[in-house]
């Protein structure tokens, strides 16, 4: 699937035929589908994804909020229909 394509499809999810994919820490990246998957994967080092080696290596400073331990409320799904 070409980039345009992927954009286009994209738009074709909602939460009933999609689930955010998240990186190695469970920071969502973006939303897929089984059509998708592989082609989203592909845009992210294996190391982002905890596919292979270590986070820390492909990541130049540290993403955790200063302080206090943050999750996303189970109700959260921003940009989806």
């Amino acid at each position: 699937m070409t980039d345009a394509e992927l954009r286009e499809h994209k738009q074709t999810h909602t939460k009933e035929n999609s689930w955010w994919m998240n990186d190695a820490k469970g920071i969502p990246l973006s939303r897929v589908c089984d059509t998708c998957i592989h082609d989203v994967q592909k845009q992210y080092k294996p190391e982002v994804l905890g596919l292979s080696g270590k986070y820390e290596d492909v990541v130049e400073e540290p993403i955790e909020p200063d302080g206090e331990d943050f999750s996303f409320p189970d109700d959260w799904d921003f940009g989806c229909p």
